[in-house]
């Protein structure tokens, strides 16, 4: 799910070579007097076409989880597969207590200006009815068991500076995003947000529209929103190293800024979809217990949940580690983000979501967390 992540390295290694001291989270932000708001816990995991996804939600619910972030390709050659496949998972949601969290992928993505041909002038007119009649014709048949759809994934990766660059460290203003490949994404998730908003007013319903961003590229919000793209749910992922302090948000060459007041600043709900360590990205992590980088990421991860779920400023309805289960079959990174390395085999991680969730853990797998301090 996570299309434009290969780069983080570089934005890791950027972030650690401008930094001179690094506060570190444990010690410095531990819970305020106030009580925390009421954090709905989850992961993001693959959909039904791929595995039965049944023992997946009987084991969520078991571990006090509740939220389950799932990919959905809007596209000519999957409009037969995905409906069937979001309908089966819908009822076993219900009968587990997961809420689904849908992420839409529009043909776009690989390139289809015209929708399969559906609109040959390939324009942003024929982007924008790739977004509107694709999204209409597919939430309209969920329109009673899904509350909210998130408008495709990481797009603000697809910017770049003159010179070819991402823009870690960069990309706060709207006016960052003036090119033409953010103009045609402005068209597609326009016409999305439009769709769910036609249903919305049709049905007397209020489905919600997720959007998203990464790092330090709020600008990519504030372009979309210029544009005329309606969203009501803000969507952060958070990869981190330890020692990273989110009050003081590493902000390229700029000064540091508090990343929860700059969300609070949108005054709209916030979830943190996708989250998990930094250290993964290391070349020499070893993803095995034991494992002196594998157990840093355990405890930085750890703190990361800690401040999410203790911040006072965001209003932060849930936080989803990314992801379930490793998948082999993707090169370094991509291959080791599991919580499990398959759903039989759990990892230390799992069982710290698990208790943060309020889930049930074995004694065994709670004597891992003590003997680890946590």
């Amino acid at each position: 799910m996570t299309h434009y992540k290969s780069t983080e390295p570089e934005r890791l290694l950027s972030r650690l070579g401008v930094l001179v001291m690094s506060v570190v989270l444990a010690g410095a932000l531990t819970a305020a007097s106030t009580p925390a708001r009421a954090i709905e816990w989850g992961i993001n995991g693959p959909p039904a076409k791929k595995m039965d996804v049944e023992p997946i939600f009987k084991m969520m619910k078991a571990r006090g989880l509740t939220q389950y972030r799932v990919g959905v390709n809007l596209t000519k050659d999957t409009e037969g597969v995905e409906a069937p496949m979001l309908k089966h998972m819908v009822e076993l949601a219900k009968t587990y207590g997961i809420t689904l969290r849908p992420l839409f992928g529009f043909g776009f993505r690989w390139g289809d200006r015209t929708d399969a041909g559906n609109y040959p002038a390939g324009d942003r007119d024929a982007l924008y009815q790739q977004g509107f009649n694709r999204t209409y014709a597919f939430v309209d048949q969920f329109k009673n068991d899904i509350d909210e759809w998130e408008l495709e994934n990481e797009i603000n990766l697809a910017a770049h500076d003159p010179e070819g660059k991402r823009m870690f460290g960069r990309g706060g203003t709207a006016a960052e995003y003036e090119m033409p490949i953010m103009e045609d994404w402005a068209a597609v998730l326009k016409g999305a947000s439009d769709a769910i908003d036609k249903i919305n007013k049709e049905n007397g319903l209020h489905l919600r529209r997720t959007m998203n961003t990464t790092s330090t590229m709020f600008g990519f919000l504030d372009f979309m929103a210029e544009k005329g793209v309606g969203y009501d749910v803000i969507s952060y992922h958070y990869y981190e190293v330890e020692g990273q302090n989110p009050h003081r948000n590493w902000n390229g060459r700029n000064p540091p800024f508090d990343l929860f007041k700059k969300l609070a600043s949108y005054h709209k709900p916030i979830v943190f979809n996708e989250v998990n360590c930094g250290e993964i990205y290391n070349p020499n992590y070893g993803n095995k217990a034991g494992d002196p980088l594998t157990e840093r990421c355990l405890h930085t991860l750890n703190t990361i949940l800690t401040v999410l779920r203790d911040q006072k400023d965001a209003n932060i309805k849930s936080v989803s580690i990314y992801n379930l289960m490793d998948e082999p079959a993707k090169k370094p990174p991509e291959n080791r983000f599991g919580l499990m390395y398959d759903l039989n085999t759990p990892k230390v991680p799992f069982y710290l979501l698990t208790r943060f969730a309020g889930g049930h853990l074995s004694d065994a797998e709670a004597a891992e967390l003590s003997k680890r301090g946590l």
